[in-house]
């Protein structure tokens, strides 16, 4: 597994959330315009950002495993992203 990292934020830019390729969470940045944002908010942006990070790293293991002809059928797709995306951009 390489060590490719895929990152996601809000779209204010006050929440910022960097996941492996593997599907680990490396790290959370929490600007200071997302403080005044209630407890329930902030985990809600981390959460929708941490969904589309890891979810752009799975479309990538999809693609080297569907390269090598191993089924995927289990596995999300792009349109599972593309839903991750509207969230986060609904926020």
């Amino acid at each position: 597994m390489s060590e490719e990292s895929f990152t996601a934020a809000t779209p204010d830019n006050s929440v910022f959330v960097r996941v492996a390729v593997a599907g680990h969470t490396l790290g959370v940045q929490i600007e200071p315009a997302a403080m005044k944002q209630s407890a329930a908010d902030i985990a809600r942006r981390i959460m929708a950002c941490n969904d589309v990070a890891y979810l752009r790293g799975q479309l990538v293991i999809r693609a080297e495993l569907e390269g090598r002809s191993i089924p995927v059928d289990d596995m999300p797709t792009e349109l599972d992203l593309a839903d991750a995306e509207r969230k986060l951009a609904e926020l």
